[in-house]
């Protein structure tokens, strides 16, 4: 059994259907199988000339991060849909772009800009349905915890609550650092920095705490393990 058999897609805020999306299509995407950046950053009118990572200069604000995406992605900033309180345009802005699009910006820019301190990320999928585009938020913070508060993280039908993320990955942090590229309202997704030692142990805990994770298969545990400690990739998720 393949790994990709044991992971669901994100909630999709579309109307049209989702299909299963499995932990490969996960690590096919760049943001989550890479973390290096070009070392020279590529002023924003020439980012989209190639279809490699879209490498923008830091941001001396957060206004001017909000220029440099919508220039580099040609979209206007809008404001970001969140579970949470409602989130003010001086804090955050949404960008609806294509997949590829969102994939290269997170892979070339999310470290530059949060060392700015403007968090850069991805918080709905499209899964390639037609017509749909992917949404990729910016916060005024470099604060990834803060993110998760903001984006109003969690899984309701779980009982649990955004404060329980947060604990429970600050917990995993302490542990096994890691950087999150997508913070959406009911799943994260990330990579660790270094093979973490104890992958069994995180997956269990993992599984504990979004069992819809696993939801359906009688021994994921192994996949998990090895999806934690091999591709190094951190994911939870909740119905």
């Amino acid at each position: 059994m393949t790994p990709s058999k044991w992971f669901r897609a994100p909630r999709a805020r579309s109307s049209s259907p989702i299909p299963p999306v499995g932990a490969a299509l996960l690590l096919a995407l760049s943001p989550l199988g890479a973390l290096a950046e070009p070392a020279v950053p590529a002023g924003a009118p020439d980012a989209v000339a190639v279809d490699g990572p879209i490498v923008l200069p830091a941001p001396k604000s957060f206004e001017a991060a909000v220029k440099l995406v919508e220039d580099a992605v040609g979209v206007k900033g809008g404001t970001i849909d969140s579970d949470a309180a409602p989130i003010a345009f001086a804090e955050g802005r949404a960008f609806a772009v294509d997949p590829r699009v969102a994939e290269r910006l997170l892979t070339g820019s999310h470290s530059t800009f949060r060392k700015a301190g403007v968090f850069l990320f991805r918080y709905e999928r499209s899964f390639g349905l037609e017509g749909e585009k992917d949404m990729v938020g910016l916060l005024a913070t470099g604060d990834q915890r803060a993110v998760i508060r903001r984006m109003g993280t969690a899984g309701p039908k779980r009982g649990v609550t955004n404060a329980q993320v947060v604990s429970w990955l600050s917990a995993l942090e302490r542990e096994e650092a890691f950087e999150l590229f997508e913070i959406g309202p009911d799943y994260v997704a990330g990579k660790f920095l270094r093979a973490p030692k104890h992958p069994e142990a995180i997956a269990r805990r993992a599984a504990k705490i979004a069992p819809d994770l696993v939801a359906g298969h009688t021994n994921p545990i192994a996949g998990l393990t090895d999806l934690i400690g091999k591709h190094r990739t951190l994911y939870l998720i909740w119905d």
